[in-house]
């Protein structure tokens, strides 16, 4: 069985590309020291990239075609202004004006060094080319061709005519093996939201911000066919990209599985779909260029859950006809001797997933689209609603920690998430971040293991 297979027109307005001083090319890639300052968040640059996609006050020209805009005017006083109206307390002015615009949303999601003005010798200009210079500077610089993908928040610079001129530059909003979205200044007389194939000729390549956030860790993936057969699957999650897998075995469960939990690299627990509710301990031999695992051990009855997550801390959550259990866990191998009788945490738990994204701490969404983030820290709860809907699109909710969710589409596409901080109770940090595979994942469970990723 295959399980994964895995342009816009062209803006009116051109940069050309001028050197304005001899940049010393560093030779790592690794980001340079950086302010002593709070690091800045991707989610929250492409948040202020989306409030200036929303503003209609000052998200094109006016009069349009122009090139009078608000973004320009902001930081460059000296360009002309015949013709250009006043508004958000700024004098607009008649500049090409993508490289301002995306400056600005750096500057105000608090990225280093962009609030510098160029008058004080700040790297970022209003030329596009200058958002090069500051990757190259800072060592955050990936050309297209290096296999870097684009995170969030980069800067993405283009040249239309492949001359060696950088004519434009925009904010990623998200990326996945095939696609880069954007935001875009001066995008058509506006700013746009915009798609291109990762391989187009046109991008030159992208620079990362300073000190942005980022995740580290692989995900390990394990899940179970509809034939009974079980997958595993590595994905990067700084990235996004599978990196192993999926590797299916050829033996099967022998018998109809109704919820998982990954304990660890190499152990999984899995309820059977009987009234017995028998609770089965998978021992995983090796997910290498094989998936073998010994037979299934039982290790019980009346585990009748829907649902189950493991938070990599002892706890193990069950969920059955809405009712929330805690069983404490104590052993990498456990027999029933080491799972503790299930402590009732409370009843209206009507869950369509779960998942555990640290310590104490699950997340779940309902079939009506909602996202909640639940601490059990014994009753009462706390119960934190994230999103009032849209997430019904999945059937599966994954974490391997830090912050990284991943959600499995009913069309069979794994999408990913990263939740800046995953447990204030605030959703304006929380960021799609695109596709591991648009289509392609056709098990009926799945199950991260916990706390792989930071």
């Amino acid at each position: 069985m295959e399980l994964f297979k895995g342009f816009v027109p062209r803006l009116s307005s051109v940069l050309r590309s001028i050197l304005a001083g001899t940049i010393v090319a560093l030779s790592a890639v690794t980001i340079s020291s950086t302010p002593a300052a709070a690091a800045v968040t991707r989610s929250t640059i492409v948040s202020v990239a989306q409030s200036q996609l929303n503003n209609a006050t000052r998200n094109h020209e006016s009069p349009l075609g122009s090139n009078c805009n608000y973004y320009t005017g902001h930081f460059r006083s000296w360009k002309p202004s015949s013709g250009c109206p006043s508004g958000d307390g700024v004098q607009w002015r008649d500049s090409d004006w993508c490289a301002d615009f995306s400056k600005y949303v750096w500057k105000n999601a608090g990225v280093p060094y962009a609030d510098v003005p160029e008058t004080s010798g700040g790297v970022l200009t209003g030329w596009a080319s200058s958002f090069k210079d500051y990757g190259v500077q800072h060592g955050t610089w990936h050309t297209r061709g290096s296999g870097y993908l684009p995170q969030p928040g980069d800067a993405i610079v283009f040249d239309w005519e492949q001359n060696g001129d950088i004519d434009h530059v925009g904010i990623v909003s998200s990326a996945n093996s095939s696609t880069v979205s954007t935001i875009e200044g001066n995008s058509g007389d506006r700013i746009k939201a915009n798609s291109y194939s990762r391989s187009n000729v046109d991008i030159v390549g992208y620079s990362a911000p300073v000190g942005a956030a980022q995740v580290s860790g692989t995900a390990s993936v394990y899940g179970v066919l509809a034939d009974g057969r079980l997958t595993y699957t590595a994905i990067d999650a700084a990235t996004g990209q599978r990196t192993h897998g999926a590797v299916i075995s050829t033996t099967t469960l022998g018998f109809t599985p109704k919820a998982m939990a990954t304990l660890n690299f190499n152990t999984i627990l899995i309820t059977e779909d009987s009234p017995e509710g028998k609770l089965y301990r998978i021992d995983v031999i090796t997910n290498n260029n094989s998936l073998v695992f010994n037979p299934p051990v039982l290790l019980g009855t009346g585990y009748t859950h829907q649902l189950l997550a493991y938070d990599g801390n002892t706890h193990l959550f069950g969920i059955a006809d809405g009712v929330l259990r805690r069983y404490t866990v104590n052993t990498a191998k456990p027999t029933l001797a080491n799972i503790s009788s299930g402590e009732l945490i409370g009843s209206g738990f009507t869950l369509k997933t779960l998942t555990a994204t640290a310590s104490n701490w699950i997340l779940g969404t309902t079939a009506n689209g909602m996202l909640i983030s639940y601490r059990i820290d014994g009753t009462p709860y706390t119960r934190l609603q994230l999103r009032d809907t849209t997430w019904q699109v999945f059937d599966h909710l994954l974490s391997p920690g830090g912050g990284v969710y991943y959600g499995h589409h009913t069309n069979s596409g794994m999408y990913r998430y990263l939740d800046t901080d995953p447990h204030d109770g605030d959703a304006s940090d929380l960021t799609g971040l695109g596709t591991v595979d648009p289509s392609g994942w056709t098990q009926t469970l799945l199950s991260a293991q916990p706390s792989t990723v930071n």
